[in-house]
């Protein structure tokens, strides 16, 4: 399954620079390309209760809100683009994002 990820920020709250930060390092999401903000893939409820436990202790009092939509089989899924993308001749996976196996 898909969980996307829509944020929403306040002028009053913490940069979205230091919000990408944050959730690279505490929650291992980067933002992507695409309509929406961040994705997460995942298998059992376990696996979705970690990861979402991740993102909110990452976003806790930083004034972001968050809204989650999980899809089953989305026949439009594309593979999430990454961003920023990856210097030319570095690997193209970003280390922030790391697909559960």
């Amino acid at each position: 399954m898909h969980t996307y990820v829509d944020l929403y920020f306040s002028p009053d709250g913490i940069s979205p620079l230091l919000i990408a930060e944050r959730l690279r390092e505490h929650a291992g999401l980067s933002f992507i390309v695409g309509s929406h903000d961040l994705v997460f893939e995942w298998s059992s409820v376990k696996q979705f209760r970690e990861r979402l436990q991740k993102l909110h202790v990452a976003l806790k009092g930083t004034g972001v809100t968050y809204h989650l939509e999980s899809v089953v089989d989305d026949p439009t899924f594309i593979e999430p683009t990454p961003w920023p993308p990856p210097l030319p001749g570095l690997a193209r996976e970003n280390p922030g994002y790391t697909p559960d196996p």
